[in-house]
């Protein structure tokens, strides 16, 4: 081998060719004076090209530098004049590398082609030009015109993301701070949402990150900020609802659907006539879709005839139908401080299915006869006609009381059912409900109700009632069904002072889950065997199914379910139940830190629940919202304690809360 001391040696570095004189040699690791007028070393494998050099070692640093110039300059010049393409359709066929002698021959010739400018000049064009060839070792290889077709449209790729990156930056760069904003590049809003949204987990997140960089716009914030400037997201939009995937608008199938089904004729003359009853409903003030309806006409030694009438969504969805698939991913209507998300269209939900006052609507209607101590002398379930006669907010309800003797009747009435479901077993954890609202200019209301009003617990029994009744008649049927049941706590639970927050979070954790089965059972908290849910079909899917499967019994009809059907379904819609429930506590949440923002530092009072690691649970009594501070040397406190504190940080955005002792 050629001792290379003394010789020109050409080699790659940071992605180009690099001329350099090889003044030493110490065991293949070679000293070197490049054409850059710096120091190199290198080892000798590296090599690719070495030719013999003009000038000797011992020259003048700078007659060696001048002297590599002027062999760089001669050699870029004719690699300039190399047609790489003309080479590769000489050569693209070969299937074994082509040495640099070889190609430098087919270029410039047998005459020229072995000079030491010519070889360098072959080797410097191809690397330059990196479309046609690659390097192995010291020769070249041709691309397949496969290869080349996929190397192409990968630097297609490349280049295009390069424009896309440097137009998005230049345009954030570019921004008012206040203002109209000029129309983005196409795609950039999109891709800076998907960002926002998903963070991490966005699809094109590798490129958001680039151009977030590169644009120096902010974090995550002032991302969200912007794409509200851009009109891309709305002012507290629903990060994690879109998060979620879950649908929002309904699909143009459904809404045609809906659009073609009409409120109920009164046709049907299966249906047994119950428009002679005094029905009315009771539902907050905003409440829009009403599935279940009461009546209640008193006896005079006390209890009386209670109805429970649900209106029979069963009858006008089809089983297996657009509307129905919609309601099947739905699972159930999301209602949301700021947005309501129903299973069914509107047309539907309040309107053609919705027992609305004054409107014939068919039912499935469970007429119960109670006595004065709440007990269910008899019962049955019919495919009814009704009319409501009167719309009642729970406030109006309680109102009633001492003057409607329906109403005034039916609250005593449910007063014996709860006793005896007390009797029974059941056990009674009432916790306050806060109930959370925004306005237009995105002001926070927050209301704490207590859950023992008079008309919430009308709502509440008689609804339990007429679920525990349905499973117990398609029990009796032998029809199929979803029961929910309950294993009895894990250790006794302890009676207390119904307004002892404390207790009743402490005692709710010694509960076990409801279980979802075919098999009928205990439900503990309740105090009921054979409780299913079939009274709410236009909110919640499970409870539609259950009506189907009423509906079919009392029309001596075949199920439509069968136990395998019912498991299937189950599996499929609990998981977006749990879905909708997470999302429901997340937005709650979030409107009540944007509450406690507006606080600012005005006293709270909450109660400390326990010691956890480092740190105290506190739950803030005003709006039932579990926080934590930290332990402190000499900080005391007990559990079930009252405190008052201070919010010291809220941030909805970053669903940060910090309190302090007051």
């Amino acid at each position: 081998m050629t001792d290379p001391l003394g010789h020109l040696v050409e080699f790659i570095d940071k992605n180009r060719v690099i001329l350099g004189l090889v003044l030493s040699n110490k065991k293949g690791r070679l000293g070197l004076w490049t054409a850059q007028d710096r120091q190199a070393a290198l080892p000798q494998q590296r090599v690719l090209l070495m030719t013999p050099a003009a000038v000797g070692i011992d020259a003048p640093r700078s007659l060696q530098v001048e002297y590599m110039a002027k062999v760089e300059a001669r050699r870029e010049s004719l690699a300039a004049g190399v047609d790489v393409v003309e080479l590769w359709d000489l050569v693209h066929a070969e299937s074994e590398p082509l040495s640099l002698k070889d190609l430098s021959e087919l270029v410039f010739g047998n005459g020229q082609g072995q000079d030491g400018d010519h070889l360098s000049a072959t080797l410097r064009a191809l690397f330059n030009e990196h479309q046609h060839f690659r390097l192995a070792g010291n020769d070249f290889v041709p691309l397949t015109p496969e290869q080349l077709e996929q190397k192409t449209q990968q630097q297609q790729r490349e280049a295009s993301h390069r424009s896309e990156v440097d137009g998005a930056v230049a345009y954030l760069k570019s921004l008012p701070t206040r203002g109209p904003l000029p129309e983005p590049p196409a795609g950039l809003a999109d891709l800076l949402a998907e960002y926002t949204i998903f963070e991490d987990e966005a699809p094109n997140v590798k490129k958001a990150k680039e151009i977030v960089a590169l644009s120096e716009v902010g974090g995550r914030r002032q991302i969200y900020n912007l794409l509200v400037r851009m009109g891309r997201l709305r002012p507290h939009e629903n990060l994690e609802l879109l998060r979620d995937g879950t649908p929002v608008e309904f699909s143009p199938e459904a809404e045609a659907a809906a659009a073609v089904t009409l409120p109920f004729s009164g046709q049907d003359t299966q249906r047994e006539d119950l428009t002679g009853l005094y029905v009315f409903t009771i539902d907050g003030a905003y409440t829009t879709d009403f599935d279940d309806a009461l009546s209640f006409d008193p006896d005079p030694a006390g209890g009386g005839l209670l109805g429970v009438h649900i209106t029979d969504a069963a009858a006008t969805l089809p089983l297996g139908g657009v509307l129905d698939r919609e309601a099947m991913v739905r699972a159930s209507s999301l209602y949301l401080p700021d947005q309501r998300i129903p299973m069914l269209p509107p047309r539907l939900s309040e309107d053609a299915l919705s027992l609305r006052e004054g409107e014939l609507r068919p039912a499935i209607s469970c007429l119960a006869r109670i006595d004065a101590e709440g007990r269910v002398s008899e019962y049955r379930l019919t495919r009814s006609l009704l009319r409501v006669g009167k719309r009642l907010t729970y406030d109006e309800a309680d109102e009633m009381l001492e003057t409607d003797p329906h109403l005034g009747g039916l609250y005593r009435t449910c007063l014996a059912i709860k006793a005896q479901r007390a009797q029974a077993g059941a056990y009674f954890l009432p916790l306050p409900e806060v109930i959370v609202g925004v306005d237009e200019q995105f002001q926070v209301w927050v209301r704490r109700v207590d859950r023992d009003g008079p008309a919430r617990e009308m709502v509440a029994e008689t609804a339990i009632l007429a679920n525990s009744l349905s499973g117990q008649y398609l029990a009796e049927k032998g029809a199929p069904a979803l029961f929910r049941t309950q294993a009895p706590p894990r250790e006794p639970l302890q009676e207390g002072d119904p307004s002892d927050l404390y207790l009743h979070f402490k005692q709710r954790r010694l509960l076990n889950r409801v279980e979802l089965t075919c098999e009928p059972g205990l439900h503990s908290s309740l105090g009921v065997r054979n409780y299913t849910h079939a009274t709410s079909p236009i909110r919640r899917y499970l409870d539609l199914v259950m009506q189907r499967q009423l509906g079919a019994a009392l029309a001596g009809r075949p199920a439509p379910y069968s136990e395998d059907d019912l498991r299937r379904v189950a599996l499929e819609v609990e998981p977006a139940v749990r879905r909708g429930m997470k999302l429901r506590q997340a937005r709650q949440r979030y409107w009540l830190l944007r509450w406690l923002e507006a606080k600012g530092a005005e006293p709270l009072e909450a109660i400390v629940m326990e010691n956890q690691v480092r740190r105290w649970q506190l739950l803030i009594t005003d709006i039932m919202l579990l926080t934590t501070i930290p332990t402190q040397p000499g900080l005391v406190l007990e559990p079930g304690q009252k405190v008052m504190i201070r919010v010291q940080k809220a941030d909805a955005f970053y669903d940060i809360l910090r309190v302090g002792l007051a």
